[in-house]
């Protein structure tokens, strides 16, 4: 069963932002700007979308090498988009 599953670059991106959810849950942050709930209410949004994304990946784009390069090519990209609109 395990020989099925791909990791990709999204699908640890999924992992830390549900570990990150957890964490918010948990409440072991002192000084935040949002509230814990919101926190992880926002991290598991953020999970959700780019696991439906990571999916539409898969499954337009069958060679893994290419795949790689183009889930890596968008997490890029969302990282410069968010540094651009946080300044």
């Amino acid at each position: 069963m395990l020989k099925n599953i791909k990791l990709t670059p999204l699908s640890v991106v999924i992992a830390t932002c549900i570990t990150y959810a957890f964490f918010c849950l948990l409440g072991y942050q002192k000084n935040i700007a949002i509230s814990n709930m919101a926190g992880f209410a926002y991290s598991l949004s953020l999970a959700f979308i780019l696991f439906i994304t990571d999916l539409l990946f898969r499954k337009f784009i069958p060679n893994k090498k290419q795949l790689w390069i183009i889930e890596t090519a968008f997490i890029l990209l969302i990282l410069t988009l968010i540094i651009i609109f946080n300044k």
